[in-house]
């Protein structure tokens, strides 16, 4: 099995970007734990860059936070409100 981290977001025209990632299969359990944690949880995920040059790292000014939301139990809930 693979798992890849998909980033999605769209230019001021328009345009779809795509930025993917490959996760090592030694860290495919960390990634599916933190996943699992962020989703049942409903916390916020919090996104940042760090900047690692010699021996020196830094948080960049560019940061974020998103939840997490399974689509499946989404589309599941939108099928029982509609019967």
């Amino acid at each position: 099995m693979k798992f890849r981290l998909v980033f999605e977001t769209t230019t001021k025209n328009g345009k779809k970007v795509l930025l993917k990632y490959k996760v090592p299969p030694s860290k495919h359990l960390g990634l599916i734990n933190f996943l699992k944690i962020a989703v049942e949880d409903g916390n916020e995920v919090s996104f940042a860059v760090e900047k690692i040059s010699e021996d020196k790292k830094e948080l960049s000014k560019i940061k974020g936070k998103f939840l997490l939301t399974d689509e499946e139990e989404k589309s599941e809930s939108k099928k029982i409100k509609k019967k």
